[in-house]
């Protein structure tokens, strides 16, 4: 009876660990590579600095009910939510299982790179330095640091990866994902700043995974498998 215990218990235990295990995202460089290629945040009390935090504060003073609606929507970093207001209510994870695959294995790939990121600046969020000064947090608050925005990184990155999926729509996609990092703003748990540098970092690693023969392989598998209809965007036509 023990035995049978023992081995239901480690069973349970391997069962759990599958979806943890199914996470694990590309290989990136160190976190070094991507320190000296993104700058690093203002100094506190700058004139950036300040010029961030009065920002932030125009931004929550003028923020409508639905920009405030909206930005703990996209702070649940729900994908399909996200995208679906480009891509419709069809956008789901269960009609598309290989580009959800994409997003995990994104975020689990990020991850990792704004944790080392964020303890390498340790730049507090504008509403843990400046919740005297009038800062609101309209989302609830983790304790992390700001620089970069992981929530901002994740919907560029996202956004990016999209874009190759769908080209035609790749305008609204990107516009889309740009909202997750304005909506940061509009939550005060970030600077502009910050919104910057994680766009700049998606673009990093983006062009990182464009060299990776399994992200390339996985990418063009969703493309086949579930995008084959999207058509690429037309062509411009202008002077030059």
């Amino acid at each position: 009876m023990k035995l049978t215990n023992i081995f239901l218990s480690l069973a349970f235990v391997f069962l759990v660990r599958l979806p943890a295990l199914a996470e694990h995202g590309w290989p990136m460089p160190p976190a070094s590579y991507f320190i000296q290629r993104i700058p690093p945040p203002p100094k506190e009390g700058d004139a950036v600095d300040i010029s961030d935090l009065d920002y932030v504060l125009a931004v929550q003073a003028c923020a409508t009910k639905e920009q405030i609606a909206h930005s703990k929507l996209t702070a649940k970093l729900d994908p399909f939510t996200i995208f679906g207001e480009v891509l419709g209510r069809g956008f789901t994870a269960s009609k598309y299982p290989l580009t959800s695959d994409l997003f995990n294995k994104l975020s689990a790939t990020a991850e990792t790179i704004k944790d080392q990121l964020k303890t390498h600046y340790a730049r507090k969020r504008p509403v843990d330095a400046h919740e005297e000064n009038g800062v609101i947090s309209y989302v609830p608050r983790f304790a992390s640091f700001s620089y970069p925005s992981g929530h901002s990184l994740r919907g560029w990155l996202w956004a990016l990866v999209l874009s190759e999926l769908d080209p035609a729509k790749k305008n609204q996609i990107i516009s889309c994902g740009a909202r997750v990092g304005s909506d940061r703003v509009v939550a005060g748990v970030h600077y502009q700043t910050d919104i910057m540098a994680s766009r700049a970092l998606g673009r990093l690693i983006f062009n990182k995974l464009k060299s990776d023969p399994d992200f390339v392989k996985e990418l063009a598998a969703a493309q086949k498998a579930e995008w084959a209809g999207a058509k690429a965007a037309p062509a411009k036509i202008g002077t030059r």
